[in-house]
C-alpha cells in the first residue's frame, strides 16, 4: 500500500536539497578562486624563469 508523502518528508527534501545546493556553490566558488591564485602563481614563476626583474612588485608607500 502506497501512502501518500507528507508534508514533513517534502519540507526535509527541500531543506537537503537547498543545503547540497549551497554546497555546491561554495565548491565551485573556491574552486575558481583556487584556479585563479594558481594562475597569478605561474604567471609570476614564468616572469622569473625568463629573467625579468620586478615580476612581483612590493608597495612601498607608507598609507596611515
Amino acid at each position: 500500500m502506497n501512502l501518500p508523502p507528507s508534508d514533513q518528508d517534502d519540507d526535509t527534501r527541500w531543506r537537503t536539497n537547498l543545503v547540497v545546493f549551497v554546497a555546491a556553490v561554495a565548491l565551485v566558488v573556491v574552486t575558481v578562486i583556487l584556479m585563479l591564485m594558481l594562475k597569478h602563481g605561474i604567471a609570476v614563476q614564468d616572469c622569473f624563469a625568463a629573467g625579468h626583474h620586478n615580476c612581483a612588485p612590493i608597495d612601498t608607500t607608507e598609507q596611515h
